[in-house]
């Protein structure tokens, strides 16, 4: 399990797969910039992040990116869950989605 931390009061855990997976996927998308990439590498380093301890922009566009792609990934799958593995994928998504909305509703 990895830990996000977005803030203070935004937490998201989340399997490694399920990660890699959004991750790989918003970079294939472009709503992740290359210049990200490594910050996949540092989650499993130190078992998630903390958003804090990053540049504000850089943790702005990874936020950002992660929401659009959790978005479109969740639009893909409507009606196309084949499986207990696109089931979890698709309930992480969910829960990304809210704690996202949810820490922008309160800035």
């Amino acid at each position: 399990m990895l830990s996000i931390q977005f803030d203070s009061h935004h937490e998201w855990w989340v399997s490694g797969y399920v990660f890699e997976r959004l991750f790989r996927a918003a970079l294939d998308a472009g709503t992740l910039a290359p210049d990200l990439a490594e910050l996949l590498y540092v989650a499993y380093a130190n078992g998630g992040l903390h958003l804090e301890y990053l540049e504000p922009e850089q943790a702005r566009r990874f936020v950002v990116g992660l929401r659009r792609a959790a978005g479109s990934e969740l639009r893909k799958l409507e009606g196309a869950v084949s499986g207990p593995q696109d089931l979890t994928y698709q309930v992480s998504m969910r829960k990304l989605v809210a704690i996202i909305d949810d820490m922008e509703a309160r800035s």
